[in-house]
Protein backbone atom coordinates (compact mmCIF):
# COMPACT_ATOMS: atom_id res chain seq x y z
CA UNK A 1 0.00 0.00 0.00
CA UNK A 2 2.81 2.42 0.87
CA UNK A 3 4.42 1.85 -2.52
CA UNK A 4 1.11 2.40 -4.33
CA UNK A 5 0.56 5.72 -2.58
CA UNK A 6 4.10 6.89 -3.22
CA UNK A 7 3.90 5.82 -6.86
CA UNK A 8 0.62 7.70 -7.35
CA UNK A 9 2.02 10.88 -5.85
CA UNK A 10 5.27 10.68 -7.77
CA UNK A 11 3.37 10.17 -11.01
CA UNK A 12 1.38 13.33 -10.35
CA UNK A 13 4.55 15.23 -9.49
CA UNK A 14 5.95 14.53 -12.94
CA UNK A 15 2.86 15.80 -14.73
CA UNK A 16 1.86 19.34 -15.53
CA UNK A 17 -1.91 19.53 -15.16
CA UNK A 18 -2.03 21.73 -18.21
CA UNK A 19 -1.62 19.72 -21.35
CA UNK A 20 -2.54 16.36 -19.79
CA UNK A 21 -5.06 14.93 -22.22
CA UNK A 22 -8.40 13.88 -20.81
CA UNK A 23 -8.00 15.72 -17.51
CA UNK A 24 -11.27 17.51 -16.68
CA UNK A 25 -11.03 20.93 -15.06
CA UNK A 26 -12.59 19.56 -11.89
CA UNK A 27 -9.63 17.17 -11.52
CA UNK A 28 -6.89 19.73 -12.20
CA UNK A 29 -4.08 19.37 -9.68
CA UNK A 30 -1.32 21.94 -9.32
CA UNK A 31 2.10 20.89 -8.06
CA UNK A 32 4.06 23.24 -5.80
CA UNK A 33 7.61 23.33 -4.57
CA UNK A 34 8.48 25.41 -1.51
CA UNK A 35 10.89 28.09 -0.41
CA UNK A 36 12.04 28.33 3.21
CA UNK A 37 11.36 31.79 4.66
CA UNK A 38 12.51 31.06 8.20
CA UNK A 39 13.92 28.21 10.26
CA UNK A 40 13.52 27.79 14.02
CA UNK A 41 15.12 25.28 16.41
CA UNK A 42 12.82 22.42 17.37
CA UNK A 43 13.20 19.69 19.99
CA UNK A 44 14.73 16.73 18.17
CA UNK A 45 13.30 14.40 20.81
CA UNK A 46 9.69 15.19 19.79
CA UNK A 47 7.95 12.43 17.82
CA UNK A 48 5.65 14.98 16.22
CA UNK A 49 2.08 13.86 15.60
CA UNK A 50 0.27 17.18 15.86
CA UNK A 51 1.52 20.75 15.44
CA UNK A 52 -0.66 23.77 16.19
CA UNK A 53 -0.21 27.53 16.53
CA UNK A 54 -2.79 29.69 18.28
CA UNK A 55 -2.37 33.47 18.72
CA UNK A 56 -0.23 33.07 21.85
CA UNK A 57 0.95 29.46 21.90
CA UNK A 58 2.71 26.67 20.06
CA UNK A 59 1.15 23.28 20.77
CA UNK A 60 2.75 19.92 20.05
CA UNK A 61 1.51 16.37 20.53
CA UNK A 62 4.24 13.74 20.58
CA UNK A 63 3.58 10.04 20.10
CA UNK A 64 4.89 6.56 21.03
CA UNK A 65 3.64 4.32 23.83
CA UNK A 66 5.07 5.24 27.19
CA UNK A 67 6.42 8.52 25.80
CA UNK A 68 3.38 10.46 24.57
CA UNK A 69 2.79 14.01 25.73
CA UNK A 70 1.06 17.28 24.90
CA UNK A 71 3.11 20.46 25.27
CA UNK A 72 2.30 24.16 25.27
CA UNK A 73 4.87 26.93 24.82
CA UNK A 74 4.70 30.66 24.28
CA UNK A 75 4.70 31.63 20.62
CA UNK A 76 6.91 32.73 19.02
CA UNK A 77 9.48 32.74 21.84
CA UNK A 78 9.15 29.03 22.67
CA UNK A 79 9.47 29.86 26.39
CA UNK A 80 7.36 28.84 29.40
CA UNK A 81 6.83 25.26 28.32
CA UNK A 82 4.18 23.24 30.08
CA UNK A 83 3.63 19.55 29.41
CA UNK A 84 1.08 16.82 30.07
CA UNK A 85 2.44 13.27 29.95
CA UNK A 86 -0.20 10.80 28.81
CA UNK A 87 -0.71 7.34 30.32
CA UNK A 88 1.57 4.63 28.94
CA UNK A 89 -1.30 2.92 27.11
CA UNK A 90 -2.10 6.02 25.01
CA UNK A 91 -0.30 6.96 21.78
CA UNK A 92 -0.87 10.68 21.10
CA UNK A 93 -1.81 11.71 17.57
CA UNK A 94 -3.39 14.86 16.05
CA UNK A 95 -4.22 18.01 17.99
CA UNK A 96 -6.66 20.90 17.45
CA UNK A 97 -8.00 23.94 19.30
CA UNK A 98 -11.77 24.08 18.98
CA UNK A 99 -14.41 26.20 20.72
CA UNK A 100 -12.06 27.13 23.56
CA UNK A 101 -10.86 23.60 24.27
CA UNK A 102 -7.94 21.46 23.16
CA UNK A 103 -8.69 18.15 21.42
CA UNK A 104 -6.13 15.35 21.13
CA UNK A 105 -6.55 12.09 19.24
CA UNK A 106 -5.07 8.81 20.34
CA UNK A 107 -4.13 6.05 17.92
CA UNK A 108 -5.40 2.52 18.49
CA UNK A 109 -7.20 3.20 21.77
CA UNK A 110 -9.75 5.14 19.67
CA UNK A 111 -10.17 7.96 22.15
CA UNK A 112 -10.37 11.70 21.60
CA UNK A 113 -9.29 13.59 24.69
CA UNK A 114 -10.60 17.05 25.57
CA UNK A 115 -8.15 19.20 27.53
CA UNK A 116 -8.42 22.50 29.33
CA UNK A 117 -5.88 24.69 27.46
CA UNK A 118 -4.86 26.49 30.66
CA UNK A 119 -4.39 23.59 33.07
CA UNK A 120 -3.82 20.82 30.47
CA UNK A 121 -6.14 18.61 32.51
CA UNK A 122 -8.37 16.10 30.71
CA UNK A 123 -11.99 17.21 31.02
CA UNK A 124 -13.75 14.70 28.73
CA UNK A 125 -13.19 11.71 26.46
CA UNK A 126 -15.02 10.81 23.25
CA UNK A 127 -15.06 7.45 21.52
CA UNK A 128 -13.74 7.28 17.93
CA UNK A 129 -15.16 4.90 15.28
CA UNK A 130 -11.65 4.10 14.03
CA UNK A 131 -8.01 4.87 14.66
CA UNK A 132 -7.00 8.45 15.43
CA UNK A 133 -4.45 10.06 13.09
CA UNK A 134 -4.79 13.75 12.13
CA UNK A 135 -7.07 16.47 13.52
CA UNK A 136 -7.94 20.07 12.67
CA UNK A 137 -10.71 22.63 13.20
CA UNK A 138 -12.35 25.02 10.75
CA UNK A 139 -13.88 26.98 13.64
CA UNK A 140 -17.22 25.21 13.34
CA UNK A 141 -16.33 21.52 12.96
CA UNK A 142 -13.47 19.20 13.75
CA UNK A 143 -12.03 17.14 10.88
CA UNK A 144 -10.16 13.93 11.61
CA UNK A 145 -8.33 11.24 9.66
CA UNK A 146 -7.96 7.58 10.60
CA UNK A 147 -5.25 6.27 8.28
CA UNK A 148 -7.67 5.44 5.49
CA UNK A 149 -8.85 7.66 2.64
CA UNK A 150 -11.67 8.96 4.85
CA UNK A 151 -11.86 12.22 6.76
CA UNK A 152 -14.72 12.57 9.22
CA UNK A 153 -16.47 15.78 10.25
CA UNK A 154 -17.37 16.06 13.96
CA UNK A 155 -19.69 18.78 15.25
CA UNK A 156 -22.02 19.27 18.21
CA UNK A 157 -20.70 16.16 19.90
CA UNK A 158 -21.25 13.71 17.05
CA UNK A 159 -20.02 12.71 13.63
CA UNK A 160 -21.83 14.51 10.83
CA UNK A 161 -20.45 13.14 7.57
CA UNK A 162 -17.54 11.32 6.00
CA UNK A 163 -15.39 12.79 3.25
CA UNK A 164 -13.91 10.35 0.72
CA UNK A 165 -10.52 11.77 -0.32
CA UNK A 166 -9.49 11.10 -3.91
CA UNK A 167 -6.52 11.87 -6.13
CA UNK A 168 -7.60 11.91 -9.77
CA UNK A 169 -10.55 9.70 -8.85
CA UNK A 170 -8.50 7.19 -6.82
CA UNK A 171 -8.68 6.93 -3.02
CA UNK A 172 -5.62 8.28 -1.21
CA UNK A 173 -5.04 6.84 2.24
CA UNK A 174 -2.47 7.39 5.02
CA UNK A 175 -3.62 10.97 5.52
CA UNK A 176 -1.87 11.98 8.71
CA UNK A 177 -1.45 15.39 10.39
CA UNK A 178 -4.15 17.83 9.23
CA UNK A 179 -4.39 21.62 9.16
CA UNK A 180 -7.21 23.90 8.00
CA UNK A 181 -5.73 26.73 5.89
CA UNK A 182 -7.75 29.20 3.79
CA UNK A 183 -10.79 26.96 3.40
CA UNK A 184 -8.93 23.73 2.60
CA UNK A 185 -7.59 20.80 4.56
CA UNK A 186 -3.84 20.29 4.29
CA UNK A 187 -2.66 16.75 5.01
CA UNK A 188 0.70 15.07 5.40
CA UNK A 189 0.75 11.79 3.49
CA UNK A 190 2.52 9.38 5.81
CA UNK A 191 5.81 7.94 4.57
CA UNK A 192 6.13 10.54 1.79
CA UNK A 193 7.66 14.01 1.50
CA UNK A 194 4.42 15.44 0.15
CA UNK A 195 1.52 17.41 1.55
CA UNK A 196 -1.83 17.43 -0.25
CA UNK A 197 -4.61 20.01 -0.04
CA UNK A 198 -8.18 18.73 0.04
CA UNK A 199 -11.43 20.49 -0.88
CA UNK A 200 -13.81 19.88 2.07
CA UNK A 201 -16.87 20.03 -0.19
CA UNK A 202 -15.81 17.24 -2.56
CA UNK A 203 -12.85 15.42 -0.99
CA UNK A 204 -10.83 16.00 -4.16
CA UNK A 205 -7.15 16.79 -3.86
CA UNK A 206 -6.46 20.15 -5.48
CA UNK A 207 -2.72 20.57 -4.94
CA UNK A 208 0.39 18.55 -4.16
CA UNK A 209 3.16 20.30 -2.23
CA UNK A 210 6.57 18.68 -2.66
CA UNK A 211 8.92 19.05 0.31
CA UNK A 212 11.59 16.60 -0.84
CA UNK A 213 14.96 17.25 0.85
CA UNK A 214 13.54 19.94 3.13
CA UNK A 215 15.61 18.53 5.99
CA UNK A 216 19.14 18.04 4.59
CA UNK A 217 20.86 14.69 4.99
CA UNK A 218 23.54 16.39 7.05
CA UNK A 219 20.91 17.28 9.67
CA UNK A 220 19.45 13.79 9.92
CA UNK A 221 20.24 11.58 12.89
CA UNK A 222 19.88 7.82 13.06
CA UNK A 223 16.37 8.06 14.53
CA UNK A 224 15.13 10.96 12.37
CA UNK A 225 11.72 10.03 11.03
CA UNK A 226 9.28 11.30 8.41
CA UNK A 227 7.88 14.72 7.56
CA UNK A 228 4.86 15.32 9.81
CA UNK A 229 3.46 18.51 11.29
CA UNK A 230 1.65 21.47 9.72
CA UNK A 231 0.72 24.63 11.63
CA UNK A 232 -0.78 27.89 10.41
CA UNK A 233 0.10 31.02 12.38
CA UNK A 234 -3.12 33.10 12.34
CA UNK A 235 -1.41 36.38 13.27
CA UNK A 236 1.38 36.24 10.70
CA UNK A 237 -0.63 34.27 8.12
CA UNK A 238 2.36 31.94 7.93
CA UNK A 239 2.63 28.18 7.47
CA UNK A 240 5.13 26.10 9.44
CA UNK A 241 6.10 22.45 8.98
CA UNK A 242 8.34 19.95 10.74
CA UNK A 243 8.82 16.21 11.17
CA UNK A 244 9.23 13.43 13.70
CA UNK A 245 12.46 13.94 15.62
CA UNK A 246 13.46 16.88 13.42
CA UNK A 247 15.79 19.59 14.78
CA UNK A 248 13.94 22.44 13.07
CA UNK A 249 10.54 23.73 12.09
CA UNK A 250 10.34 25.64 8.83
CA UNK A 251 8.23 28.54 7.69
CA UNK A 252 7.45 27.88 4.04
CA UNK A 253 5.96 29.61 1.03
CA UNK A 254 4.60 27.84 -2.05
CA UNK A 255 6.14 28.13 -5.51
CA UNK A 256 4.04 26.80 -8.35
CA UNK A 257 5.97 24.30 -10.42
CA UNK A 258 6.24 25.37 -14.06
Amino acid sequence: MKLKILSLLLTLLTLSTQGVQGTPASEAITVFDISVVERRPYDRGTFTQGLLITPKNLWVSSGLYGQSFVQRADWPSGENKRRLDLPDNLFAEGIAHHEGELYVLTWRSRQMLVLDPETLSVTATHRLPGEGWGLTSDGTSLWMSDGTSRIREWRDGKFQRTLAVTLRGKPLSRLNELEWIDGEIWANVWMTDQIVTIAPTSGKITRIIDLTNLLPKSERARNTDVLNGIAHDPKANATWVTGKRWPYMYRIELLERK
